[in-house]
């Protein structure tokens, strides 16, 4: 059988989420000597230094360009790194990367495509599943069960769909720096509640800030800290504004955010929907009991009392008490915490790092 030669590809600008997932699977496979290389956007420092392409070290990098056309229609480099390094396997990270593995795939037909599936809608448009989703592809990765879900609602073969979840680097996280940057918060508040997150419709943060303005009362002491950055900031700072509530912070974007959730005392998301939620794996391996929406993957890493409490989206009052239940019940709270770190664990990036390179030898095995 031979060796797989990887060429992952992910068109995001910025480092978010799904970027932080190709940094870690990559590192994984380089640590055991996997051939590979990462296309990706090069974004220049002086615009956006946390692009994935600037985090890559001593991994091969071939820079795509930063318009999207541009990156579906000139494919000149990405070929020529095919035929040169006899490359056998194209991981594609996100759906514009999924359009230009199978358009390699029609020049390079004996190339094995692998897409992972990270949202939890389902994909629209009778001719784009059937071009783009029922064809070519020779495997999936969904990042939840929940959605392999929807991947097997339009119609793909549940045979070449496995569920691998989104990694966290546990050994990272338990050695990163505990610097407290909110020390001004604790020192003012007993509990400090931490939400992460783009400032968007679909994170819903407007719902959060009413069950936890219903909450305060009871709770005078406690303050709800935002990470995240969105369109939506403006809109829900006149929320918090019109509320007259003073302990709701909005803090933007933060690098190493897990030191900052070392510090916190509780997670609260309460999205509308989520394919995932990496964020809220890292807030348990923190410790984090988890008080969470009941949708999409969710679920797969909050379970009911044992590590989080779960809502339906958009239940005000039941978030509400979630956060009171968790917050008065220190016995529950500490029971929490332990279940959090022991839940945590099963999305290590060795657990996942594994099942992804089986996934490649066994894509492998088949052409023999």
């Amino acid at each position: 059988m031979p060796n797989p030669v990887i060429l992952h590809i992910d068109s995001g600008r910025k480092f978010r989420g799904g970027q932080n997932q190709v940094l870690l699977t990559a590192q994984y496979l380089n640590q055991h000597s996997i051939k590979q290389f990462v296309a990706c956007p090069n974004m220049p420092s002086d615009s956006d230094n946390q692009s994935l392409f600037n985090r890559l070290k001593d991994i091969p990098t071939v820079p795509l360009s930063k318009h999207s056309l541009c990156r579906k229609l000139f494919l000149g480099r990405l070929k020529k790194l095919l035929s040169e390094q006899k490359i056998n396997i194209i991981h594609a990270h996100d759906s514009e990367s999924h359009t230009i593995g199978l358009r390699l795939k029609r020049k390079f037909p004996a190339l094995k495509l692998v897409v992972t599936r990270r949202v939890i809608f389902p994909p629209s448009g009778q001719a784009s599943i059937r071009h783009k989703y029922l064809g070519g592809i020779d495997q999936y990765i969904a990042i939840s069960q929940a959605v392999a879900e929807t991947l097997y609602e339009i119609g793909v073969d549940p045979k070449i769909v496995e569920t691998i979840h989104s990694a966290i680097d546990l050994e990272k996280i338990r050695i990163s720096d505990s610097t407290d940057r909110l020390e001004s918060y604790r020192a003012k508040y007993d509990f400090l509640i931490a939400g992460v997150g783009a400032l968007t419709t679909e994170k819903d943060f407007k719902t959060a800030i009413s069950a936890f303005a219903q909450a305060v009362p009871s709770l005078p002491k406690t303050a709800f800290l935002i990470f995240g950055d969105g369109p939506l900031r403006d809109e829900l700072q006149a929320q918090i504004d019109s509320l007259k509530i003073s302990n709701i912070f909005l803090l933007g974007h933060r690098e190493r955010l897990t030191s900052d959730l070392k510090h916190c005392h509780l997670f609260f998301l309460t999205s509308q929907s989520e394919g995932l939620n990496s964020a809220a794996i890292e807030a348990a391996a923190c410790g984090l009991p988890l008080v969470v929406s009941y949708v999409g993957g969710l679920p797969e890493i909050a379970e009911k009392d044992y590590n989080g409490l779960l809502c339906p989206a958009g239940d005000v009052g039941g978030f509400a008490s979630a956060l009171l239940k968790l917050l008065t019940d220190e016995s529950l709270r500490r029971k929490m915490v332990e279940n959090s770190i022991t839940k945590a664990a099963q999305f290590d990036i060795a657990i996942s790092g594994k099942k992804i390179l089986d996934l490649y030898n066994r894509l492998l095995e088949r052409t023999q």
